[in-house]
């Protein structure tokens, strides 16, 4: 019995010291946000830079970059994404704010988790590792959100009482599989079908002008 309890408590030690290391996988997305710290370089430059410039076991927090999809055509620019390095460039977060005036959604809105997908392709395709990437949605509301800023801090949103964050694993064939249904009315003519959905054409570029596909 004693001998038994003596592996059990072994078992637990090794999985709590698996659990502390950040590069087995069982890191959490608070942790990564939290031992983050503020690039260095600008993501492009963490790219070209030489693997020893990089400290062992370290995320790094870029904000507010540029990514382009050569691949699909389009730009973008995310509000934050956390990478670090192994044997290559790794994608580990995806962040992005978002700021309603009073009500705080259930769950992740369906666009923007896709918006945040489209940054995780974009950067799949410049040769980073995104087979653990998540995408972080962070909700806050404006006016905790202006308290953020007076306090120029760039991770008060996501800890603050008056937010709330989902995760999402990024998966890249939801994403293209999306994209592609967009791509058939953008570039291949495909009339739109009509939509009862407010949401969906806040998000339409076409929502400023008179628009013969919405139910609304």
């Amino acid at each position: 019995m004693a001998s038994l309890i003596m592996m059990v408590v072994f078992i637990a030690g090794v999985i709590l010291l698996l659990a502390l290391q950040p590069r087995t996988g069982f890191a959490t997305t608070g942790m990564k946000m939290r031992r983050a710290i503020p690039a260095p370089w600008s993501l492009s430059e963490f790219l070209k830079e030489r693997p020893n410039r990089w400290k062992v076991n370290q995320f790094y927090f870029f904000s507010e970059e540029n990514v382009r999809s050569l691949g699909h055509r389009f730009v973008g620019r995310l509000d934050g994404a956390i990478l670090h390095h192994e044997k290559t460039p790794i994608l580990d977060l995806v962040i992005e704010y978002k700021f309603p005036l009073k009500h705080l959604p259930k769950q992740a809105n369906p666009e923007d988790v896709f918006q945040s997908g489209l940054y995780a392709l974009a950067l799949l395709e410049s040769g980073i590792s995104c087979s653990s990437t998540r995408l972080v949605t962070v909700y806050c509301l404006q006016d905790k959100a202006k308290r953020c800023l007076d306090k120029k801090s760039t991770k008060e949103c996501w800890r603050c009482s008056g937010g709330k964050t989902y995760v999402t694993r990024f998966k890249p064939k939801n994403v293209l599989r999306k994209l592609g249904r967009l791509d058939e009315v953008w570039y291949n003519g495909k009339r739109p079908r009509p939509t009862q959905e407010q949401r969906n054409c806040r998000v339409c570029p076409y929502s400023k002008d008179r628009c013969n596909y919405s139910l609304v």
